[in-house]
């Protein structure tokens, strides 16, 4: 109705040709142009004829190219001049868009013939492209290692950072205090808070030689095995990681042995693999171990590419996921953008994108993957071997009864044989005694080059991508893999000490979960479009000083939090804030909430309930009985998230996720006050003996003080706990440990 009304109007406009050549056209007609042309000429034109492209010399972006050339592709007024109505109506030998590509509309091809013989609208080009080589944005830059600015500071960090508080003339914040230092540490790098008996303890050294005491507790705590744990789950969210495999039809949702790939993780940054070997071997570890450059456990390393989204199988969105997982969780590039078109701002060619995707569809993951390690010959495995073979047995009898009609296809049959095969995954999935496997990939028989899939469709076929690393990330040309599929190639090219992407977007997601903020904004796309980075020059240090100590994460840790940023109060910084709101400058320490996983081990702890039980298969902690297992070990259902995890922020596995977001929503409240869950813990708490056998209330209070925030009540706070128990009757001490529960001092850092 809207857009017939609009014709009705323009059609009575009178159309001066005048008007028309100078670019004065009634609004009316640029709106129609704006709204139904311009939208068919980026969709289907501008792939070859614009975004500075000129295909056949025409360009279809800019007024001067289709008005004022030689030979005009539009004649305003007469469409049967107009060359470009012939093309799009195939009335002519050029045929846009050419064959196998789809004709345009009907409509679209009526609305640009009406635009035509309306004065063919147009507004003036305003904006004159300008060429701009993407190899100068300062991601794609080689890293450099600056000099450190002239500041006296004993860590290199704080020179960098005091130099740009000084030329703004901001004071920054004291240190601040042991306890909140030693919170603040423990957490970080263990994800569990301190015992009032570690921060006395740490206090005492403290006060006798402060950066003796700091060091001697930054090494304690790396040497953790909890560190790996809490470090884990950050990478985890980058890998989407998951227990199962989302919507699918017909099979097991659970994958068996996803967690062996988490595992792995916790097992590599508890032992500082260093960096690169890392990344090598979550693409590659089949590779390398073929090859003898990595034990063959590390194969459990590839569950990065394969506990993706399954898609409902659909190879082509499992190998998108595949390689977006990759370049935004390694590289910091948006390459998966590519898929139908090339990037609109990065520069990275549809070509690109399947280059790599020629990488992917060049593997295959095996049925069954490589043991990791030689079961024990226990009477339960004996038994769960025993039971395998009669599941798979009668798959196999099932395959050969059936032969013919599973080979015509016949419906009935192929759902019976995938219910058989159901059975048998299903059985994996669920024995505690099968023995772990690595969910690997590997090469396939053929390795090939992929075709470009225009527009991202599936038979509409383009020109062949050589399979090869991005060429943006290449000094010279690109030289296409050899080896076979190529990701042992494509591995090293990420890993790559040169590459000037990966030691930069590694060290600055560091930097975000101890400070507060990365030193980039946007953790996983340093692209053209990203904000640069608010120091710099001192993220190349620390990427350069990454690489030069044997990518060694944990010495990259020690570095930040040796200094005395990151050792700074969170107190208010008036002067700083005027200047500085968003604290981009660290003038003092970001406060910060505690994520699902501490918070929910800290209630743990408290109630002296945490199982530090490391490693083996997902347990569910939804349920009661409530599992005292480490939040890391919950099981993750990608396709029904449970409410707990969504309540409080949980990354969600469908996709890579760089930063988790932050909500503040009533039912974070109502869970801490009512799930049962927390009940049972506070229970637990309460009966803990420093608690039960106190001799008075006054005794109790202090308790349970010590226990929940690590320091003894003041007068106020003991006086205000022993008034509330007095006058709140049956229940009062289970309400006033979940009140002090929910207080801020428990769910914040700092």
């Amino acid at each position: 109705m809207v857009r017939s009304t609009l014709l009705a109007i323009l059609s009575l406009l009178p159309i001066s040709a005048t008007a028309m050549a100078q670019g004065k056209t009634d609004p009316a007609q640029l709106e129609f142009f704006e709204s139904r042309i311009r939208p068919v000429l980026v969709e289907n034109c501008y792939e070859c004829h614009g975004n500075g492209k000129k295909k056949g010399g025409i360009q279809l972006d800019r007024r001067d190219s289709v008005f004022k050339a030689a030979a005009p592709l539009v004649v305003a007024g007469q469409p049967a001049q107009s060359k470009l109505l012939k093309a799009i109506r195939h009335e002519t030998e050029f045929k846009m868009p050419p064959p196998p590509a789809k004709k345009l509309s009907d409509q679209a091809i009526a609305d640009i013939e009406t635009w035509i013989k309306l004065g063919a609208a147009w507004p003036e080009d305003k904006v004159k492209t300008v060429e701009i080589d993407p190899r100068k944005h300062w991601a794609f830059q080689p890293v450099k290692k600056p000099a450190i600015p002239d500041v006296k500071a004993a860590n290199p960090i704080d020179a960098f950072i005091d130099a740009k508080l000084q030329a703004k003339g901001i004071a920054p914040n004291p240190t601040a205090d042991p306890r909140t230092l030693i919170r603040r540490l423990k957490f970080d790098l263990v994800g569990l808070p301190p015992s009032f008996d570690e921060v006395a303890e740490f206090t005492k050294a403290w006060q006798a030689n402060p950066q003796a005491a700091w060091d001697a507790l930054v090494d304690r705590y790396l040497a953790s095995p909890q560190y790996g744990e809490r470090w884990a789950r950050h990478w985890l969210d980058l890998a989407r990681y998951s227990d199962t495999k989302g919507y699918v039809f017909q099979e097991e949702r659970r994958y068996a042995y996803a967690y062996t790939y988490r595992d792995y993780v916790v097992k590599s940054l508890n032992e500082d693999l260093p960096y690169d070997q890392f990344l090598m071997q979550q693409i590659a570890a089949d590779r390398l171990v073929a090859k003898g450059e990595a034990p063959a456990s590390s194969q459990a390393a590839m569950g990065f590419l394969t506990l993706g989204r399954r898609f409902l199988n659909n190879i082509h969105d499992i190998t998108d996921d595949r390689i977006d997982t990759i370049t935004r969780g390694m590289l910091g590039l948006t390459v998966a953008c590519a898929r139908c078109h090339d990037h609109k701002y990065d520069p990275i060619a549809t070509i690109d994108y399947y280059a790599l995707y020629g990488v992917f569809l060049s593997s295959t993951e095996p049925k069954e993957g490589p043991l990791l390690g030689e079961p024990a010959q226990t009477k339960e495995y004996q038994e769960f071997q025993t039971k395998l073979g009669d599941l798979e047995k009668a798959v196999k009898e099932y395959e050969t009864k059936f032969k013919k009609e599973l080979n015509e296809k016949n419906r009935k049959n192929r759902d019976e044989l995938k219910a058989l095969q159901k059975k048998v995954d299903a059985f994996k999935a669920g024995s505690p005694s099968a023995p772990p496997r690595a969910m690997v990939m590997v090469d396939g028989p053929s390795p090939h080059n992929e075709r470009v899939l225009i527009r991202g469709i599936p038979g509409n076929l383009g020109p062949v991508a050589p399979r090869q690393f991005l060429p943006i990330l290449t000094d010279g040309k690109p030289k296409p893999f050899k080896e076979g599929s190529g990701r042992l190639e494509l591995a090293r090219a990420i890993a790559d000490k040169n590459n000037p992407l990966t030691a930069r977007v590694f060290v600055n997601r560091v930097w975000m979960h101890h400070f507060g903020a990365g030193l980039v904004s946007s953790p996983s796309n340093f692209g053209v479009r990203a904000d640069p980075p608010s120091h710099p020059e001192l993220l190349d240090f620390l990427a350069a000083r990454f690489v030069e100590e044997g990518w060694s994460v944990k010495k990259l840790h020690k570095l930040m939090l040796t200094s005395q940023t990151y050792r700074r109060s969170s107190d208010d910084n008036v002067k700083a804030r005027e200047i500085d709101a968003d604290n981009r400058l660290l003038a003092r320490a970001n406060r910060r909430r505690l994520e699902f996983e501490p918070l929910r081990d800290a209630l743990l702890a408290a109630a002296g309930n945490l199982d530090l039980t490391m490693g083996g298969a997902g347990v569910d902690i939804t349920k009661a009985p409530w599992s005292k297992r480490r939040t890391l070990y919950g099981f993750i259902d990608r396709q029904n998230l449970p409410g707990m995890f969504r309540t409080f922020d949980f990354a969600s596995p469908d996709a890579s996720t760089p930063v988790r977001y932050e909500t503040t929503v009533p039912q974070q409240a109502l869970f801490m006050l009512n799930h049962p869950f927390v009940q049972e813990q506070t229970r637990s708490l309460l009966k803990r003996s420093e608690i039960a056998e106190a001799k008075d209330e006054a005794a109790k209070v202090q308790a349970l003080y010590r226990i929940l925030y690590a320091r003894s009540a003041d007068a106020d706070e003991v006086r205000i706990g022993t008034q509330f128990i007095e006058a709140a009757g049956p229940g009062a001490w289970e309400r006033y440990a979940q009140a002090l529960l929910l207080a801020n001092e428990f769910a914040f850092v700092d």
